[in-house]
């Protein structure tokens, strides 16, 4: 793997693009995971903006509102004002802040679907296990260099496998299969980048797949 495409996926599959992800995968290979999803998909629709959507659609693009688009200007901001040195974050000590206002965003987030879309209960289950995914992550980051991307991806091959074997949904089988291709790939790139050593790969994968796996297997 050359270095340009290792970059082009570091960037595709960024850690902050992780929940939009997670979420299209389960909305529209298996929407029956999440209770009366389909019902408000058949009755209602998302203005967004004075963007007509599809209720999945609106829900999806409100995700990616929240847990991509403004984390990533405000990691811009603080990189403007030399809060951080890098938007690639190599250094340990330029994750300290973003880290901690990503899990931030991601908490008001989760509290947000809990309050508002109280009948959508599983999507406050997958928030909250992303949310304390990234936590860990940060904690870790106080003290070593553990992988996000690696996590990241971690936890949607967990998440998606618990789903598939908790509630037999045999249409996840080829998303997931997908997922762990692109999980290798992601890994590979990152020590073709000398981002991270295959410890903290491996440790990011690991506590992924393990928080998100058992959370969604035990509270779907």
């Amino acid at each position: 793997m050359n270095t340009s495409i290792a970059r082009l996926l570091s960037y595709l599959l960024h850690p902050l693009l992780v929940p939009t992800l997670f979420f299209g995968i389960i909305f529209f290979a298996a929407p029956v995971a999440i209770s009366n999803l389909e019902v408000f998909n058949a009755q209602q629709s998302i203005d967004f903006f004075g963007l007509k959507l599809s209720f999945k659609g609106g829900l999806l693009l409100l995700v990616f509102f929240f847990t991509f688009l403004i984390p990533a200007y405000l990691l811009f901001i603080l990189h403007k004002f030399r809060l951080i040195r890098s938007l690639t974050m190599e250094n340990l000590a330029d994750r300290r802040i973003p880290y901690l206002v990503v899990v931030l965003l991601y908490t008001v987030f989760s509290f947000a679907s809990f309050r508002y879309l109280s009948l959508l209960p599983q999507l406050t289950v997958v928030m909250a296990s992303v949310t304390f995914s990234i936590s860990c992550v940060a904690f870790v980051s106080l003290y070593w260099q553990i992988s996000a991307h690696a996590t990241g991806m971690g936890g949607i091959v967990g998440g998606l496998l618990a789903l598939t074997v908790r509630l037999g949904v045999t249409t996840l089988l080829e998303p997931l299969l997908v997922v762990i291709l692109l999980a290798g790939l992601l890994m590979s790139a990152r020590l073709r980048l000398n981002a991270h050593t295959p410890g903290q790969i491996l440790a990011g994968f690991v506590l992924g797949f393990l928080v998100c796996g058992v959370t969604l297997y035990l509270y779907f």
